[in-house]
């Protein structure tokens, strides 16, 4: 039982740090964390005020984040029950003292016991922690990825903010101009005061807007320190650049992947096996348990001689080998012990086939909204911002040629910059879209960590 509790133990670390890596999402496997390393032991932090890519914030987060640190030591918490389970009950050592002594008879006597249940019991409990470790390993696993999905969520949030800021500068940047030219042209007559007055309000508002997004970034770093366990004010560098990749899954492809890998319906299907070994073991409690004794009875000679032992002529000290048996009589209470268990396994089957179904109807809508995301960034991509664009050009140089209006040409800016702001959006919910699907599915949807093949041109929808 102890080499088993042992291999448990040593197997522990290689098992954390493949959870690590197979949930990391594709984005963690040249920082896994190893016992050698600096970021294993948490002596080195990489720079994080510069620059801060997404493979580096989930390295620091899986090192550094409590949640995680918490469920590992749960983890290992549960593997030291087996030891418990598994072995037999304290023996009891029993003494006997009598107060009158009687003639010819024992004065004292010292005893222990041992209870030793009927074989096959000690394994079953054995089996129910294996399960309840493998229960606790799936907790660290879901733990891992929600706190990966969490970090995500906030690491895109943060490229749209980076990007709404830089877009809006040089929008401020565009709107000054614009505004000098307005002022110019009124003083010569060539707009109107109406025009001047919109141009400057513009530029007021696009003022306002940095100043709102400078402190949504601030609130939106703060958010990641929290998760990487870092001072909320620690200083946190720009992201990188979120690119489109399409989506390409098929939802029956989503479903499959979901029943394969995702932590809820794993621990939903220990919960049955575990129920299924609590059931063998109440089925057990009908057959006995024993108990092996033994006993030494000093008989109280005082007197020497050559009658024999200790007592000369008296009577010898005894030593007696009790053996008892357990009498499982009550029926009635083994009945319902074993009833209760098989409710227990029946019930848990219904709790993975609603959550089963639960998880279908999330990917279901997790889907429509994602596919939406997707065509949202090619409309934008592909159509809106391009004729925007080309819209504001041409407003430009039919102003320059008198064949516009100042008005005209504010309008166009206006709806370039919104275009371009909403692209950033959408880019922005696509990417969180995502990280909410591997949510659901358990796994990553790289291309890189599915090996099997996603749907093809003809099979999208």
């Amino acid at each position: 039982m102890e080499k088993n509790r042992r291999s448990v133990k040593y197997i522990i670390h290689p098992l954390i740090l493949l959870t690590a890596l197979s949930l990391s999402f594709g984005t963690l496997a040249w920082a896994a964390p190893k016992e050698d390393s600096t970021a294993a032991t948490g002596s080195a932090s990489p720079d994080l005020s510069s620059s801060a890519d997404l493979k580096t914030l989930i390295a620091v987060a899986f090192q550094n984040n409590p949640k995680l640190k918490a469920a590992k030591k749960r983890w290992e918490a549960v593997i030291e029950k087996y030891p418990q389970v598994t072995a037999y009950e304290d023996p009891v050592l029993q003494y006997t003292r009598f107060i009158k002594k009687m003639e010819g008879r024992e004065t004292q006597s010292f005893g222990v016991m041992q209870e030793i249940p009927f074989p096959g019991k000690l394994s079953l409990k054995g089996d129910i922690v294996e399960k309840e470790a493998r229960m606790a390993q799936i907790d660290f696993e879901k733990e891992t990825r929600d706190v990966i999905v969490e970090l995500k969520d906030a690491y895109y949030e943060l490229c749209y903010v980076d990007k709404a800021i830089e877009i809006t500068r040089k929008n401020k940047d565009l709107a000054e101009h614009l505004a000098r030219i307005g002022e110019t042209d009124y003083s010569v007559d060539g707009t109107t005061l109406n025009d001047v007055f919109k141009a400057q309000s513009q530029l007021a508002q696009l003022s306002y807007d940095l100043v709102l997004l400078t402190e949504l970034r601030e609130t939106q770093a703060a958010r990641i320190n929290s998760i990487l366990n870092r001072s909320t004010e620690s200083p946190l560098g720009r992201p990188g650049e979120l690119e489109f990749r399409p989506f390409d899954y098929s939802l029956a492809r989503l479903y499959d992947l979901a029943k394969a890998h995702q932590q809820e319906l794993a621990g939903s299907e220990v919960k049955i096996e575990m129920a299924g070994k609590e059931l063998d073991l109440a089925k057990k409690e009908y057959l006995p348990n024993f108990q092996l004794g033994f006993d030494y009875m000093d008989m109280g000679n005082e007197t020497t001689g050559a009658g024999g032992g200790m007592g000369g002529g008296g009577p010898k000290d005894a030593y007696t080998f009790n053996f008892g048996v357990s009498l499982p009589i009550w029926v009635g209470k083994n009945r319902a012990r074993v009833d209760e268990a098989k409710l227990r396994q029946e019930a848990a089957v219904h709790d993975k086939k609603a959550l089963e179904n639960e998880t279908f109807s999330a990917i279901k809508t997790a889907y429509f909204k994602l596919k939406n995301s997707d065509r949202l960034v090619r409309l934008y991509k592909d159509s809106l911002i391009p004729q925007a664009a080309q819209s504001m050009e041409t407003a430009e140089a039919w102003y320059k040629d008198k064949k516009g209006s100042f008005s005209g040409l504010l309008e166009t800016q206006s709806v370039w910059l919104n275009f371009n702001l909403a692209q950033q959006r959408v880019l922005a919910d696509f990417h969180q879209g995502i990280a909410r699907m591997e949510k659901l599915v358990g796994v990553s949807l790289d291309a890189d960590s599915i090996k099997e093949p996603r749907i093809n041109a003809d099979e999208r929808r």
